[in-house]
């Protein structure tokens, strides 16, 4: 697989909503493509950034066909191992954020989205900083359904990303 990357889109949200929508940024042009992220929120508590995809229809998925498993590698403790299965989202798969200068960034890879006769994979690293502590992350998860998808929808729980916050998509050549 080629390394070149080549621009397609970047969102900065305005901190008006906990979601952030991405479309019209997966198509037949590349197979693979490179997510890159920061996220910082508003809250003063740690909040999870979820990932879920967008159909070719602008609809965000949530049937229960997300699996996932990542690594969480704490700075000042012992790492975890959370994984599961027939989720309605990629739960916590970008990590934790929190108010700055606290934050999270991070990049994943997605695998075949436009497709519709194969499977969506992720794959990515995150570090992340919440309430003085901080953890970095390794990530996989799939969407099993063979489903064309278009875009992402990133969101948190309760609370807004800031404009402190972008995701930049590229293509992979």
């Amino acid at each position: 697989m080629s390394t070149n990357l080549e621009f397609i889109k970047s969102v900065t949200p305005d901190g008006s909503s906990s979601s952030i929508l991405i479309t019209d940024v997966f198509s037949a042009k590349y197979d693979v493509y490179q997510v890159n992220y920061s996220i910082v929120t508003d809250s003063t508590s740690p909040k999870n950034v979820d990932l879920r995809l967008i159909n070719s229809s602008n609809a965000v998925i949530s049937n229960s066909n997300y699996d996932y498993v990542f690594h969480l590698l704490y700075t000042a403790s012992a790492s975890v191992l959370y994984k599961n299965t027939g989720q309605t989202k990629w739960t916590e798969i970008l990590g934790y954020t929190d108010y700055p200068p606290e934050g999270n960034a991070g990049t994943f890879q997605i695998y075949n989205p436009f497709s519709s006769s194969t499977y969506s994979y992720i794959a990515g690293q995150y570090f992340s900083r919440w309430n003085g502590g901080s953890a970095g992350g390794k990530n996989i998860g799939v969407l099993k359904e063979t489903t064309s998808c278009t875009g992402l929808n990133i969101f948190l729980s309760s609370t807004n990303p800031t404009s402190a916050s972008n995701i930049s998509v590229y293509g992979v050549k």
